[in-house]
């Protein structure tokens, strides 16, 4: 039977949003419900690593807040918008650092907000170098809003309005050095198959289990303490999908970064941290894509960053990361 859509605001659908439409359409949402894009890459994610890896909650010194604002594929109506707002508590001499991430994820009709506490237990290994292992619970929130679409005629009952909690955990490991750091995670280990199929939901790569590897790297420049060359880079890697691959390089003066990026396949960009030096520090990124139909119908991918560090946690038995080390994070 024919399905004749139409959205529900005055104007008619824009030629760009027709494009995104068309792209959730094919990808399955009919006849049956298709839920989660694929995990959603930000800019910034050196600075947030505690929403890809458990592991990187309290490996600061000092108690931070940090929010960050993502609008992809700008100019095309229903495209990706990205909030986060991560909180973390240094462990101090008890070793354990705690915190809570909130990631909200929109697209089109499709919307997913991700709750989780995250918890990770220091392991010293030497005077500069530390092991963190992460473990962290919550789930995700998951909405699918038939209401934005004007149904004109369809015979099919699954074109509703879909609304579902998903629990999980996640696991990883962290290790920081002096001058480099690694880490490796898999921050949702359960895919909830069976209840999924017994809704009629489509599996696609978010139901898969991902994994995410980073390293990065501060090294001294211009032979200048205030001046160092940075380079970190995040992989995720997810079975039947493309490998995701992202790299960034540039200059860090005193806790201030600007960074050239790239993502293999897919955006060049740009990327600089202001740090204030006192407990505020202000980032913004910009991309644009490398794949020629994408870039000619938006204006690129922007990305703001907020950070707040609150006063240092002090610590009496264990012994204070050196400032070099702290400040590679």
């Amino acid at each position: 039977m024919a399905l004749y859509i139409q959205l529900m605001y005055d104007k008619k659908m824009s030629y760009n949003s027709l494009v995104v439409f068309i792209g959730v359409v094919l990808s399955g949402i009919f006849p049956t419900i298709l839920l989660g894009q694929q995990a959603s890459n930000v800019a910034f994610y050196q600075h947030q690593m505690q929403l890809y890896n458990p592991a990187a909650s309290g490996i600061n010194e000092r108690i931070s807040l940090s929010s960050l604002y993502r609008s992809q594929w700008v100019g095309i109506e229903g495209a990706p918008k990205v909030h986060t707002l991560a909180f973390e508590i240094p462990g101090g001499e008890s070793r354990l650092g705690y915190g809570a991430t909130i990631l909200s994820d929109q697209t089109f009709v499709e919307s997913r907000l991700r709750l989780f506490t995250t918890f990770s237990y220091r392991l010293p290994i030497g005077k500069t170098t530390s092991l963190y292992l992460g473990i962290q619970g919550g789930g995700d929130h998951v909405n699918l809003n038939i209401d934005n679409l004007n149904v004109i005629s369809s015979g099919d009952d699954n074109l509703k309005n879909f609304t579902r909690f998903y629990p999980n955990i996640g696991v990883g490991a962290y290790l920081k050095m002096e001058k480099y750091y690694f880490s490796l995670a898999s921050p949702l280990l359960f895919r909830h198959k069976k209840e999924k199929e017994k809704e009629g939901i489509f599996h696609n790569t978010s139901d898969a289990l991902y994994l995410y590897f980073s390293a990065g790297a501060k090294l001294p420049a211009f032979n200048n303490q205030n001046w160092n060359w940075i380079a970190y880079g995040l992989i995720r890697w997810v079975k039947y999908a493309p490998t995701s691959i992202i790299f960034n390089a540039g200059l860090d003066f005193k806790g201030s970064e600007f960074t050239l990026a790239y993502h293999h396949d897919n955006s060049f960009g740009a990327t600089f941290l202001l740090d204030t030096s006192t407990s505020l520090s202000i980032g913004y990124s910009y991309q644009f894509s490398s794949v020629r139909m994408i870039s000619k119908l938006n204006s690129g991918n922007h990305e703001l960053f907020l950070r707040f560090r609150f006063k240092e946690k002090p610590t009496e038995k264990e012994p204070k990361i050196p400032k070099e080390q702290v400040a590679l994070h």
